[in-house]
């Protein structure tokens, strides 16, 4: 599961204690779960991760992206001792078999090692916290647009799903035009279907977060 935000999914989001009451029954059934933190990982949501609203926590998790700062492939998968400890063995039969040939890239490590020294820097969660507060504050400007169908955001992930009258979906026809909109006043943009999403780096201004906002009210009134 993508814990608080399906992503490519449409940017759904849900209430952490939705999670918890599945995490809840899952472990109560003895049913392993799987944080897909790929995404909401390293500060998206708010905090390191997703997961840290929860009251249970989840048995694995996947992490990438933020991972490297987005300069090099790389993921990795942990695990609580229940898992571990069941590999944990002398003998061989119980040895996780598994390899692959790219794995500890000498380059991609160096590159994660980088970037989680910047990301575990103290001014790195104040950036977030700092774009977060500016995502609420043009979210609460945008309640009531009739252009809009639905807005929403958890922590540096702000959410718009405009009013299509039917052709609410990833293919939608209003894709084209509003990526091309916004690549035309210099915003790199990637519209699922009539859904637009702002996932900022961390170093972004705040005069640059403005000339977004003030892009989308413009798009909100041309289009």
């Amino acid at each position: 599961f993508e814990p608080r935000v399906l992503g490519a999914g449409g940017m759904l989001m849900y209430e952490a204690s939705h999670l918890d009451e599945l995490l809840d029954t899952c472990q109560k059934h003895g049913i392993l779960t799987i944080a897909d933190e790929v995404m909401t990982g390293f500060g998206r949501t708010g905090t390191y991760f997703s997961c840290e609203a929860l009251q249970n926590t989840p048995d694995i998790f996947c992490l990438s992206k933020g991972l490297t700062g987005g300069t090099m492939p790389l993921g990795i998968t942990t695990c609580n001792s229940k898992i571990f400890d069941a590999f944990l063995s002398d003998d061989k039969l119980k040895t996780l078999y598994h390899g692959h040939s790219f794995t500890a890239n000498p380059i991609s490590i160096a590159a994660s090692l980088a970037s989680l020294d910047i990301l575990l820097h103290p001014s790195t969660l104040e950036n977030v916290q700092r774009i977060s507060l500016k995502h609420q504050e043009f979210a609460k400007r945008l309640i009531g647009n009739s252009k809009l169908k639905d807005v929403r955001q958890t922590g540096t992930i702000l959410v718009m799903e405009w009013e299509t009258g039917g052709d609410s979906n990833y293919l939608s026809e209003l894709r084209n035009t509003l990526y091309l909109f916004f690549l035309e006043r210099g915003i790199i943009m990637r519209p699922l279907g009539n859904i637009i999403y702002i996932l900022p780096p961390y170093v972004i201004s705040d005069q640059d977060l403005d000339y977004i906002y003030d892009t989308i009210l413009q798009a909100l009134n041309e289009l």
